[in-house]
């Protein structure tokens, strides 16, 4: 894993994947579960299909378009802060990487083998978009493709070593109690960071109402 890990980057990875297939007309295979760390730090970002047969209304859906596509900017404006904060914050950063380490090695109890091999295929893949290594479209395609059946194996993972109650006691428990720290250092570090989680959190909020079901919430990766 890189030096400036996110707090429980397994699931920001989830986020990052997520982004770089849309972006690609991927459509996203594969989102991250909506109960993630950072206080369902997942976005919540892809939009339900809906029951069949429902259509739903053009000017709602543009609304929630342009919310997401907010929502997506606030994410990451805030990553970059989050991984600013943690970088002048060792301790804090200390602390998380403990705290992915937790989730890694307990998903390998669960059965997932390599999972740190393949959670490093997944951040090699999003550096490449990053840096235009992946600048062709096809060879981009090509390759998220790959990763896609990676990435709901990762997910699944995740979501089996997050059914086991007496590791999760304690690891949200400290992961709440990092994520409370972490916003404090990354407010006195930027009031603007108060203002993004806010509008981050109204609009998860809006989208939950109008949508008629749960989202995730809580500040991005």
């Amino acid at each position: 894993m890189t030096a400036n890990k996110t707090v429980a980057s397994t699931f920001a990875l989830m986020l990052a994947m997520g982004a770089a297939q849309a972006q690609m007309g991927g459509g996203g295979g594969g989102q991250p579960p909506q109960q993630a760390p950072e206080g369902g730090m997942s976005e919540g970002g892809q939009a339900p299909q809906g029951a069949p047969g429902m259509q739903q209304d053009p000017q709602a859906a543009e609304q929630q378009m342009q919310a997401q596509q907010r929502m997506q900017e606030i994410h990451q404006e805030l990553g970059e802060l989050q991984q600013e904060t943690m970088a002048e914050n060792p301790e804090l950063e200390e602390r998380a990487n403990e705290l992915d380490d937790r989730l890694l090695d307990q998903m390998e109890e669960v059965g997932y083998e390599n999972v740190r091999e393949d959670i490093a295929r997944l951040e090699e893949t999003i550096q490449q978009l990053e840096d235009g290594t992946l600048a062709d479209q096809d060879d981009a395609e090509a390759r998220l493709q790959e990763d896609r059946e990676l990435q709901m194996r990762l997910q699944q993972a995740q979501q089996e070593a997050m059914q086991d109650q007496d590791f999760m006691q304690g690891w949200e428990q400290d992961r709440q109690e990092l994520e409370q720290d972490l916003i404090s250092a990354m407010e006195e570090k930027s009031p603007r960071a108060g203002e993004l989680i806010d509008e981050l959190r109204q609009l998860q909020a809006e989208m939950q109402q109008g949508q008629g079901m749960g989202g995730g919430g809580g500040m991005p990766q």
